[in-house]
């Protein structure tokens, strides 16, 4: 290859990167992030450095049985006469309402048992309503730069998101460095066939 032909080569290769690889990163690398995050948080329970969120409380509470949340509680605990007066019932006033609650030993870990949800590690998963909503919320580029922000692509996902960092004191869907590797190799292996496509190889 002469010196002509490899610089013609290696602008083409800048125009195909230029063009092509922007795209690439918004539709499969800012993808492939968001589901790293999910699989990590889901299935280990960690957070970003690689540590354990803080388990689920056990801590008693108070349930009407009548929340999306609490449906399964009341048709085991209290769906009969019987077994309501075996509960701890505390009478609260609400926007002067009497509202009748019962105690739940074993706290919102117990009700995540009853509901047949995971209490190994701490997921985040109730109603679904904040990992339905997380994801790419936008993507801004510039020259020679693109900046991907994930979070909730709605207000309610956004909210649980906030709430459930401030509760466990760091951001729950950050991204690991490991994780970051692995997208760096992603970019890497395209910009590969970009060299092989150009004959650069």
């Amino acid at each position: 290859m002469t010196p002509d032909e490899a610089a013609k080569r290696f602008q083409r290769l800048l125009q195909t990167i230029n063009r092509d690889l922007p795209t690439f990163i918004q539709e499969r690398t800012a993808h492939n992030a968001v589901t790293f995050i999910e699989q990590r948080v889901q299935n280990t329970g960690r957070n970003y450095l690689g540590n354990p969120f803080r388990p689920y409380s056990t801590k008693p509470m108070l349930t009407s049985g009548t929340t999306e949340k609490s449906k399964a509680i009341w048709n085991q605990l209290a769906s009969s006469k019987t077994r309501r007066k075996d509960l701890d019932w505390v009478t609260i006033k609400r926007r002067g309402k009497n509202i009748h609650l019962f105690e739940l030993k074993g706290g919102y870990k117990e009700m995540r048992r009853r509901e047949g949800l995971k209490t190994g590690h701490k997921d985040f998963w109730f109603t679904s309503m904040m990992w339905r909503g997380f994801g790419v919320k936008r993507v801004v580029r510039s020259k020679g730069k693109m900046v991907v922000t994930l979070g909730g692509r709605n207000s309610e996902s956004q909210n649980k998101i906030d709430r459930n960092s401030d509760r466990e004191g760091v951001n729950i869907i950050n991204i690991s460095d490991q994780e970051l590797k692995m997208l760096a190799k992603q970019i890497d292996r395209q910009m590969q066939k970009y060299i092989n496509k150009v004959g650069l190889s």
